[in-house]
């Protein structure tokens, strides 16, 4: 895969595709990792936004980094994630094809793996339900 282009993360100059742009635009999906690594809660923002075929690309880097023992504990990376996926699903459901089965694979990771994220269910009311639902609709895509 080759790297997404300024055009492949912004399609519309929006604010947050322009904020995409400048936290993105040529990492390779190592170096996006290390960013959510970082601060997952600020760079996942930038999936939700970016264009599709850069969210496709970049996509790899989050389920990386929820893969890797640097995520436990990230409850928050999981929620906004899960909200990420929601949003594109009901706006771009076509565009998500390409990754679906990936998609789907993260989502049952995510709730196999859920006490690992220290989900409060209080705060995160319904994750396991938005996880079940998503993980669904990815294989249904395939």
């Amino acid at each position: 895969m080759k790297l997404p282009t300024c055009k492949d993360i912004n399609i519309y100059d929006s604010l947050e595709e322009i904020i995409a742009v400048e936290h993105f635009l040529g990492k390779s999906l190592e170096e996006a990792e290390k960013l959510f690594g970082q601060n997952s809660l600020y760079y996942q923002e930038d999936l939700m936004w970016m264009g599709p075929v850069a969210f496709r690309f970049y996509v790899q880097s989050a389920i990386r980094y929820i893969q890797s023992e640097a995520a436990s504990g990230d409850s928050d990376m999981i929620n906004c994630f899960a909200d990420t996926l929601e949003f594109r699903l009901e706006h771009e459901s076509q565009e998500l094809q390409p990754v679906a089965v990936q998609l789907a694979t993260i989502c049952g990771y995510v709730l196999v793996n859920l006490d690992r994220f220290d989900v409060d269910a209080e705060i995160y009311d319904g994750i396991r339900d938005s996880y079940t639902l998503l993980q669904q609709s990815f294989e249904q895509l395939v």
